[in-house]
């Protein structure tokens, strides 16, 4: 049988693919400052190592989840790592994604209050109100939100990126010199122990909602195919703000939302186009991760409580969205960066064993 695949679903599932791993700490530059920039040139080296591991992973799993058409999609931990480890993988990644909503919600706040000097709480309760009623939608819609949020937000911050690094190429030197307060933001010892780190953390949190993602597959080619375009266009995308970053690195590194700084290097107009962009990017994790939440949650009740449910955690999001954003990205991301490592193993050495098993049976 002929494996069909269609280019407009492979833009609006990779688009979906990019969107939901973007969220405040990408779009902000808080992640990409902390897990790459920190390390000046070799930043860029640790992007390629979680760039190949996107690519390979991302592309696993959406071929899994077509395969395996998980009602549950959170199932797809108990598919690799059995039902015990599974579920308590499970159930620690909802915990997860949960704090990653707060922190989205926390990251709009910083964004609102720093760009259009409005008080915290108007961004917090703007972006919780938003994806509150984007999750009342509904799954379907959400994808296909998502899916053409994604490519915006890729060629507005490319775009905006060049433009940066090419109106700045004389302070080219910066990218060999780091303030001391680059050094202090390093999650790890070495560059490529970061590359490893980001990619896990975001692995964790995206198994589940990819595996979904490969059901919209016309096709376990086409899934394939949409990993392996999300996971080279996402960390592109990392590679050239690791750049635009490090020709300012003598200013940003102090930042809570450093491509403002960027942004009102060129113009104030692109600073205003970047915070568009920001906030793009925020709202298209925080949808479907808040999304991800309440599916779990609805487990335990009723499905006609599916609104109250949602109407609920919003405000529990919205209550613990006030915590300091950048205190947030720095403690919880390393964190579950290793757990996630564990998971990453696991998922490679079952893909293995099954493809072997496979070719004997052949």
């Amino acid at each position: 049988m002929q494996q069909q695949i269609k280019i407009t679903n492979i833009i609006k599932l990779s688009g979906a693919y990019i969107a939901y791993l973007i969220g405040s700490g990408f779009a902000t530059g808080q992640e990409v400052m902390q897990f790459f920039a920190s390390f000046g040139v070799y930043g860029i080296l640790g992007a390629l190592v979680s760039a190949v591991l996107f690519c390979l992973l991302g592309s696993t799993l959406m071929m899994k989840g077509y395969d395996l058409q998980l009602k549950q999609p959170g199932r797809i931990f108990k598919y690799y790592c059995g039902n015990i480890v599974g579920t308590i993988i499970e159930y620690f990644t909802i915990v997860f994604i949960f704090s990653i909503v707060v922190i989205m919600i926390a990251g709009t706040g910083a964004v609102v209050a720093e760009q259009f000097h409005l008080p915290n709480l108007v961004g917090v309760l703007g972006m919780g109100v938003v994806a509150m009623l984007t999750v009342i939608l509904g799954l379907n819609k959400l994808v296909d939100i998502i899916g053409t949020v994604g490519p915006i937000i890729v060629i507005l911050t490319i775009g905006i990126c060049l433009i940066v690094f090419s109106s700045n190429i004389g302070n080219l030197s910066n990218m060999l010199y780091l303030p001391e307060s680059a050094k202090s933001l390093q999650p790890t010892n070495h560059w490529w122990q970061s590359g490893g780190l980001f990619f896990c953390y975001n692995i964790l949190a995206g198994s589940i909602f990819f595996s979904q993602l490969g059901q919209q597959s016309n096709s376990k080619k086409e899934a394939g195919v949409t990993g392996i375009i999300g996971g080279a266009v996402l960390m592109l995308t990392v590679i050239v703000m690791i750049i635009a970053l490090l020709v300012h690195s003598n200013h940003v590194f102090d930042l809570e939302v450093p491509v403002l700084y960027l942004g009102n290097t060129i113009a104030p107009f692109i600073a205003l186009l970047f915070s568009v962009c920001i906030l793009l990017g925020i709202y298209s994790t925080t949808a479907p991760m808040y999304w991800l939440v309440k599916n779990e949650f609805m487990k335990l009740v009723p499905s006609k409580l599916g609104v109250l449910v949602t109407v609920v955690l919003g405000i529990i999001f919205i209550i613990c969205g006030t915590l300091p954003f950048g205190e947030l990205v720095s403690i919880i991301y390393p964190f579950v960066g290793y757990v996630g490592a564990i998971v990453v193993v696991i998922i490679f050495v079952r893909t293995l064993y099954n493809y072997f098993t496979q070719k004997q049976k052949a």
